[in-house]
């Protein structure tokens, strides 16, 4: 799991507002160091030039997009496949953007570009200050926030939660979800959580590949793991039984104590009073009569098949 702070341009950031954009491809010079760790699913956040306070010392955070992807691209290919979701209303003005932050004051050949998807504005900038966070002033492109605390992301969105969503990119996009910030919220605890009862390490399961295709309802991997799926609406989480039928019981029985974990350390978070987690399994065995009885009584789902 990661989470960045980017210094950005206020003008692209207040062109993507204006729009109402929730997709963007956020650029950078290829000249520029390239993120060590960052995965689909992680957090990039607005450091925003222009919300300066403290005699111009300290940057505001002003929304965040999620990682999707990202490509290595000409100027002219940025253009044609994302047009204004670059931030600017022609190429030219772009081209010109690019110039000013590459260190030789050229567009170059190619531009790293990164796809950011589920894009939310801040109705009013977030301060690092005022959470416990110190960015130095001086930084000129990206920091890691989890630096600072393996809690930063969770205060940040609970800081943005207090002033809500951008009025005039609500205004813009009525389904725009009004819950988000609680939701993200939820799913980075969630992800911390699990990360520390699953190893983060392990390969895609699957099991929850083949479980995802059968699904009408929206579920996606939990932030940072392959080993465990979420569903927002009711609150779910879904874990593969990795065994055979030789070792199906240990593998059970091993698979309950990481749930009990799990419920237990959510129990000293906050956010999870009022949120009950359903917690299921996904096994490709066929479990006993006796295991789905032991299961329903710790209030355990199984799904079969």
């Amino acid at each position: 799991m990661a989470s960045i702070a980017y210094v950005t341009d206020r003008k692209m950031i207040e062109f993507h507002r204006a729009y109402g954009n929730q997709v963007m491809n956020f650029w950078r010079p290829s000249s520029m160091k390239q993120f060590s760790q960052f995965n689909p699913g992680d957090y990039l956040f607005f450091l925003a030039k222009g919300t300066e306070r403290f005699n111009g010392k300290e940057k505001g955070i002003v929304g965040y997009g999620k990682y999707n992807s990202a490509h290595t691209m000409s100027l002219r290919q940025m253009w044609n496949q994302y047009g204004t979701y670059n931030g600017y209303s022609s190429k030219d003005e772009l081209a010109e953007a690019i110039t000013k932050v590459n260190k030789n004051h050229e567009v170059g050949k190619s531009i790293h570009c990164l796809l950011l998807t589920d894009v939310v504005f801040f109705q009013a900038p977030v301060y690092p200050s005022e959470i416990g966070i110190v960015i130095p002033p001086n930084l000129e492109s990206y920091t890691y926030l989890d630096k600072f605390g393996v809690d930063s992301t969770v205060k940040i969105l609970q800081k943005a939660q207090q002033t809500g969503i951008d009025a005039w990119q609500s205004a813009m996009d009525h389904t725009l979800n009004k819950d988000i910030f609680k939701e993200d919220v939820i799913s980075h605890i969630l992800a911390k959580q699990i990360s520390q009862v699953i190893d983060p390490t392990k390969p895609a399961s699957k099991k929850l590949k083949r479980f995802m295709t059968t699904m009408s309802e929206s579920v996606e991997y939990i932030k940072g793991s392959k080993q465990a799926l979420l569903k927002q609406m009711p609150l779910t989480v879904y874990l593969p039984l990795e065994s055979n039928s030789k070792n199906k019981d240990q593998a059970l029985f091993e698979l309950i104590g990481k749930i009990s974990v799990l419920k237990e350390s959510l129990k000293h978070e906050s956010e999870f009073e009022k949120s009950d987690v359903i917690y299921c399994i996904i096994s490709e065995i066929k479990l006993s009569a006796e295991w789905l009885k032991r299961l329903e009584q710790i209030d355990i789902q199984v799904i079969e098949g």
